[in-house]
């Protein structure tokens, strides 16, 4: 058996030096309508994601971090309404998870259900 391939996110070695850091901490119940948690940064920006925790307890909801244009970041990941999934990732210089330059980030979701999500993030010049 082979893994099909959802994704193919761009990594970079190194945050800008002009990164900015934030965060993102939210609770939604139904995601089935994309909602754009991060705006785009602007011209010649973009968004550079170093952690996020995502939690889930509903198990046709099946959440996923994508960008405006619908483009898979991270995800999905599937959940049991008997035990939540819990997924947490850091990205480290020298492997950082870049969005595609000036586009905004989404949390999307097969259903509705109790998603949680905690990102950290900079935005910076788009490398």
């Amino acid at each position: 058996m082979a893994l099909d391939a959802i994704s193919t996110p761009t990594l970079v070695d190194r945050l800008p030096l002009d990164a900015v850091f934030k965060t993102v901490n939210s609770n939604e119940a139904d995601a089935s309508t994309a909602i754009e948690f991060i705006a785009a940064p602007g011209t010649g920006k973009a968004i550079y994601f170093l952690e996020v925790l995502i939690t889930c307890d509903d198990d046709d909801a099946d959440p996923v971090i994508q960008d405006e244009d619908d483009n898979l970041l991270f995800g999905p990941f599937y959940a049991k309404a008997a035990g939540p999934i819990v997924v947490h990732k850091e990205w480290k210089e020298p492997r950082i998870l870049k969005v595609v330059t000036n586009k905004a980030v989404e949390l999307k979701a097969a259903a509705a259900g109790d998603i949680s999500l905690y990102l950290e993030y900079a935005t910076g010049t788009a490398l």
